[in-house]
Formats: structure tokens, sequence, C-alpha cells
């Protein structure tokens, strides 16, 4: 009797913990329908304080969403908080501030700067 006890309450939770909904933190931003990539500098300079905007690692994949301020930080570098990795903004090769957005570190990896759509 007890063994019938134990074993119908254990398919009922089981039963219960598979028709539970799955919790969701949020969007993820790289995936998400409302972050675009940012591919230029004169993108990236357009951006205006108090836009949604993300930075994607480019050595541990981690994903930082964040609001653009007034000082457009994100055109000067990002530390990553999860891995410490610190990327430059490089200025383009051939001399002006317009051209590609690049933002790496001493390694190579790139990180990504990722905006809303306005």
């Amino acid at each position: 009797m007890k063994l019938n006890l134990i074993i119908g309450t254990i398919l009922a939770l089981v039963m219960t913990m598979t028709a539970m909904p799955t919790a969701i933190a949020g969007p993820d931003p790289a995936n998400s329908d409302h972050f675009y990539p940012v591919k230029s500098m004169k993108e990236a300079e357009d951006i205006k304080p108090g836009a949604h905007i993300a930075m994607r690692c480019g050595k541990c994949g981690a994903v930082v969403t964040m609001i653009a301020d007034k000082e457009q930080s994100y055109l000067h570098g990002f530390t990553c908080p999860f891995c410490k990795d610190k990327f430059v903004v490089r200025q383009d090769p051939h001399g002006g501030g317009h051209g590609a957005y690049v933002c790496e570190d001493e390694s190579g990896h790139r990180a990504d700067l990722l905006k809303t759509q306005e």
C-alpha cells in the first residue's frame, strides 16, 4: 500500500514538472528581433543616449545589455564583466573615424555592438 502511494506521488510530481512552462528571464539580445548588429562607426555614433544597446563578448560569448550614455563610452571600449577581457575600439585603418566599428582585444577577439531598432 505504501509503495503504491510513493509511486503515485512520484508520478504526479514528474507529470507536474514536465507540464510546467520553463521560466525565461528575458530575450537573448544576440538572437532577439529587437537587437541588430552595428557595422559602422557612423551607425555607432548615431546611437542616442538612453537607447538600449548590448555588447557580445568575442572571447566568452556573454551578452551584456546596457543603456547608451551621453559620453558614448561604447565608442571607446568594453570590458566584459564575466571573463574580464578588455576590448578597445580601433581606428579606421584608412584614417577616417567613420569606417567599420571594430572593437577587439589583444588576441584579436572581437566584441559586437548591438542596438535596438529605432
